[in-house]
């Protein structure tokens, strides 16, 4: 149920307490960071080159003030949305979480930051991050997001806010943090001082959760997403796309296209141009726009079935039979044609490709369904004896099938 289908930033909320599931207690600090433009590299630091393997344990790191600071206005706030909300205790997505905090934390402006996890106990599509490396998941979420790619542009864009100091940033420019705790102990906290007043930081706690449930302002998410995209990048594990993909599941959701509870999403439209400058980022990058890689919308399978004399062969599209090859065709088994079938099918498939680009051509006595130059499947006269029907019928029925495939995709993921 492509419900966020994605799915998004899906960046929020939702209800009361449990233990923390600590995540990734950070990886080497050897320099974050990811193939960014020339410009960021200017600002940010520059990384080493990523390792597919996961990130081993760190070495105790002194924290800096400001990682100091970030830790007590955190742990504050985490008070605060432990007396507000509801959480699933040992969660089985917790460690899918915390596998892929090891993979994008050497590559973040924080490699030694440490992370934890907690899954909330609602059915909204919800995630949001406060300062310190706490990372909430509403457990709608988890179910909605269709690939790890898409949970790690959710997690990576929620690691940004973190790395990003956004709360901080926020506190310096927003009169509410002044008037409530006043200018002196709020620059006390804006400059790192080393003695943080904790009593009065606890009185912003419930306005800090506010703020990490709103994504600290409209920059912040366009500057979360897009280094969300570069930790991506740089894990050589997970698709960038995917921060397109649950942009839109988001959209599609804010649209009316599905019916789902929003939670706190319902006062934080996702906006169209957020989506635009994802995708201008991707095509600045040469990253290829193979939505399909990330989602399970629109995928060919092939299997093995018992036949009158031997095994024969089946292809799928998503739950549906497209067409079952129960004859050798130049050498080829019946099970080969049919996952040399979904090979070819999904490549097409993952590069984009549409249903008006899919033909059918009669050749001789076979029939051909074909894409881009590619033989998506052949049908013989020995397939079509054992189906009892005509070689032509097969392949009508088989085109029926990739039909009725590629609809319910447009109406699953229109946006």
């Amino acid at each position: 149920m492509r419900v966020i289908t994605i799915l998004a930033l899906i960046l929020l909320l939702l209800p009361a307490p449990l233990n923390w599931c600590s995540a990734a207690e950070g990886p080497a600090p050897n320099g974050p960071a990811a193939d960014q433009p020339a410009q960021q590299q200017a600002d940010q630091p520059t990384p080493d080159e990523p390792t597919d393997e996961p990130a081993a344990e760190p070495e105790p790191v002194e924290m800096t003030p400001e990682e100091r600071a970030d830790a007590e206005i955190g742990r504050t706030a985490a008070e605060a949305v432990d007396e507000q909300y509801e959480f699933i205790e040992d969660s089985p997505d917790i460690p899918r979480i915390d596998a892929i905090i090891q993979l994008l934390r050497p590559v973040t402006e924080k490699p030694h930051q440490t992370y934890r996890v907690k899954v909330i106990d609602s059915n909204a599509i919800n995630a949001f991050s406060i300062p310190g490396g706490y990372l909430y998941y509403s457990q709608g979420l988890l179910q909605a997001v269709e690939s790890d790619d898409e949970l790690a542009a959710i997690t990576g864009h929620e690691m940004a806010h973190v790395c990003l100091s956004h709360a901080r940033r926020l506190m310096g420019r927003d009169e509410r943090y002044r008037n409530i705790l006043g200018p002196i102990i709020l620059a006390a906290v804006l400059s790192q001082s080393e003695s943080i007043p904790t009593g009065e930081i606890a009185a912003i706690g419930s306005l800090i959760v506010q703020d990490a449930v709103n994504h600290y302002g409209r920059a912040a998410e366009f500057e979360a997403d897009q280094h969300a995209i570069l930790y991506l990048n740089a894990s050589h594990t997970y698709s960038p796309v995917a921060m397109l993909t649950v942009l839109e599941g988001l959209a599609r959701i804010e649209s009316g296209f599905a019916t789902v509870d929003m939670g706190v999403l319902q006062t934080h439209p996702v906006p169209r141009d957020r989506i635009d400058a994802v995708l201008r980022q991707l095509h600045e990058q040469a990253i290829p726009i193979e939505r399909r890689r990330v989602t399970k919308s629109l995928v060919a399978s092939a299997a093995a079935l018992p036949g009158e004399s031997g095994e024969i062969g089946e292809l799928r599209l998503n739950d549906r039979v497209v067409f079952q090859p129960t004859a050798e065709l130049q050498g080829t088994s019946p099970v080969a044609r049919a996952q040399r079938s979904a090979e070819v099918f999904n490549e097409l498939l993952f590069a984009d490709l549409r249903l008006l680009e899919v033909g059918l051509t009669m050749d001789a006595d076979q029939a051909r369904i074909h894409a881009w130059g590619e033989t998506i499947l052949t049908i013989t006269p020995a397939d079509a004896s054992y189906h009892d029907l005509t070689v032509e019928a097969l392949a009508q029925q088989a085109m029926s099938v990739i039909r009725v495939g590629f609809q319910e995709e447009k109406v699953s993921r229109a946006y």
